[in-house]
């Protein structure tokens, strides 16, 4: 089996997160929603469940990556911000420690191998959403919310608390005026219900865009 044979076989059965989560002692931590926790180098932050949103480094302005349950968060750079869109558990791991483990296993390459692909995946993410116009973004978060949560206009219809005009404008990249209008529009075409919290599907929902 060649390494790279081997590499998407581990990350296939999430082998290098179970494999933190049975050799180190985790002390779980809670943050709630509108919580933040700076990253930082000498730390690696082990998510067991809930939603974290990466801020923009220039501005604060909006979000470039989102982290979803059983995650492995590692940086090499400065210090940003995670906020909490959801309640979040959470344990952090002393980077040279998780390394020598890791190295001692020869799985410090695979560890590497899969931060830079999950990188990559965000910044591929990112050159498309800023590709297609302000509509094509919004539908494209829109559908991406609605294929996670597994949304149904009958049997599942509510969106997540945390979807509001101001956050679906950080996540598109536009200005809260454009996306009202945007959702404006899909509520006039009959696709969701913003009256009340949380928004309410209310028709199948598709997108070209996703």
């Amino acid at each position: 089996m060649t390494f790279l044979e081997f590499h998407q076989l581990v990350k296939e059965d999430s082998m290098i997160y179970s494999w933190i989560v049975k050799n180190f002692c985790l002390k779980r931590q809670k943050l709630d929603v509108g919580g933040e926790i700076i990253m930082k180098p000498e730390e690696v932050i082990i998510m067991e469940d809930g939603l974290l949103v990466q801020e923009s480094e220039v501005g604060r302005s909006d979000f470039n990556r989102v982290f979803i349950n059983k995650r492995i968060i590692f940086t090499t750079k400065g210090g940003f911000s995670l906020t909490a869109l959801e309640n979040t558990s959470y344990s952090i791991i002393p980077t040279e420690e998780l390394f020598e483990k890791l190295e001692d296993q020869n799985l410090l390459p695979t560890f590497f191998l899969q931060i830079a692909e999950d990188l990559e995946k965000g910044l591929d993410w990112q050159r498309k959403l800023i590709s297609v116009t302000s509509e094509e973004r919004v539908e494209m978060i829109l559908a991406k919310i609605v294929e996670y949560y597994q949304l149904d206009s009958e049997k599942k219809p509510e969106f997540p608390k945390w979807l509001k005009i101001y956050v679906l404008a950080r996540f598109a990249k536009c200005s809260v005026s454009t996306v009202s209008i945007i959702v404006n529009d899909l509520v006039s075409s009959g696709n969701i219900d913003t009256k009340g919290t949380p928004w309410r599907l209310t028709q199948p929902y598709q997108s070209n865009c996703a």
